[in-house]
């Protein structure tokens, strides 16, 4: 087998293949006596078909099962000896099998990039100053009394107003047919949230319970969809009941029912101590995606297609699973698989440079996770789950799990190797926003 590497790209590679004939031969003597041993044949008893029959017969299946065997046997071969990293399977052109003849074929194959970071130190980055927002505390006080909040029933006889949660059926039709996932049955809306198309919640206010009526709507030209955007839309509608949020009151028995206090002052105190971890942990993640920013600014490097692919699907799971946590789908905030995969496409190639240069400097710096790294994290997850050390130590325990947590620790360790590399200025979070 001779094999010939041609670099088509940095993240690509095109291996050509010339097989002897005898091999060829060989396979395809190895390949017809198989057939003719195991196929089940009209006339014959299995094994005892003349061969003369089976070449005939079975030319097209021999000719599939040699290419396979000998693009297996030759193909992953080179890719081993050659120390080729494959991100995706190989794009197989083959030339013409014949008896007596080399076989010639080449495959096309994704490649992991081999990364080399440069002039990550010196990075200059923003950091957000954090500033305690005093107003922050009444605000997720009433957030609080929101989520406690009871929808109750009306108790007289009314339409819907602004402000009220609707339980009624739909039907939509687009062009006189019947919508995709358009149709639902008892579906609660609150009227003036905004979640449906423009327009919808308006026309529902008005109506009674019981009363049917027709809705027409319009799906904004930049509608996520390609299907809908623009087209005018028919919704049929029966509103069956309307429900009123019901706040309870601020005081100390409000603070018991959230579980952990005794007074309201406590349930405020915790208020602020969360506030303070959320913010440095938001504070935390804008400022790492920045430095990486930065980073990827001065690195360039090609990403293959697959990885492109793969991260995205990633990313459109992701999405979809937080939606429908919140029982709703991509279409009701405006997407499709391929919008998602179009919009986020910049994002998912930056993710996976950073990743691959975090890596890169890493190996670089000589960074690694020992086992004091290892248990110091342990430890920290601990505390941020409210959980023993132990539990969360099994958690990692498999192979897998371990590899997980060292390449979380290593990629933290960059993270603090650039910033004390680097130039870090902290601003007001008005004067980021600048």
């Amino acid at each position: 087998m001779n094999a010939k590497i041609e670099d088509l790209s940095t993240v690509k590679k095109k291996i050509s293949f010339e097989i002897p004939s005898e091999r060829v031969d060989s396979e395809i003597e190895k390949v017809y006596a198989y057939i003719r041993k195991h196929a089940a044949i009209p006339g014959f008893r299995k094994g005892k078909a003349p061969l003369s029959f089976i070449e005939r017969h079975y030319s097209d299946r021999m000719t599939e099962d040699v290419l396979k065997n000998l693009v297996n046997e030759t193909y992953f071969k080179a890719i081993q000896e050659h120390k080729i990293v494959p991100v995706d399977s190989p794009e197989i052109e083959s030339g013409e099998l014949k008896k007596g003849s080399p076989l010639t074929y080449s495959a096309i194959v994704e490649v992991m990039p081999e990364v080399v970071a440069k002039d990550y130190a010196g990075l200059e980055v923003v950091r957000e100053k954090f500033v305690m927002d005093e107003s922050m505390v009444d605000s997720r006080i009433a957030q609080l009394q929101e989520n406690m909040a009871r929808v109750e029933p009306v108790e007289e006889s009314r339409p819907v107003a602004k402000g009220d949660f609707v339980i009624f059926d739909f039907k939509g039709f687009v062009g006189g047919e019947p919508m995709e996932q358009g149709e639902a049955q008892g579906y609660q809306l609150e009227i003036g949230s905004g979640q449906f198309i423009p327009g919808f919640e308006d026309q529902l206010i008005g109506i009674s319970p019981g009363e049917e009526t027709n809705i027409t709507v319009t799906f904004p030209e930049n509608y996520g969809s390609n299907e809908l955007a623009g087209k005018e839309a028919l919704f049929e509608v029966k509103v069956n009941e309307i429900k009123v949020k019901v706040l309870p009151e601020l005081n100390d028995d409000f603070a018991k029912d959230m579980g952990e206090f005794e007074t309201l002052d406590e349930l405020r105190q915790k208020i602020v101590e969360t506030y303070e971890r959320q913010e440095s942990e938001r504070i935390n993640a804008e400022f790492r995606d920045r430095l990486l920013g930065a980073l990827v600014e001065r690195n360039q490097i090609d990403i293959p297609e697959a990885m492109i692919q793969r991260q995205l699907q990633y990313m459109l799971e992701n999405a979809k699973n937080r939606l429908s946590q919140q029982r709703m789908t991509m279409e009701m905030v405006g997407f499709d698989d391929d919008t998602f995969k179009t919009q986020y496409r910049d994002a998912a190639i930056a993710q996976i440079r950073g990743d691959l240069l975090l890596d890169a400097i890493a190996r670089q710096e000589g960074i690694t996770a020992d086992e004091q790294d290892i248990e110091a994290e342990i430890g920290k997850l601990a505390a941020a789950v409210g959980q023993p050390e132990d539990v969360v130590k099994k958690y990692y325990s498999s192979p897998q799990g371990k590899e997980n947590l060292s390449a979380r620790v290593r990629e933290e360790k960059v993270i603090s190797f650039l910033k004390e590399k680097g130039s870090v200025t902290e601003v007001a979070k008005e004067d980021l926003k600048k």
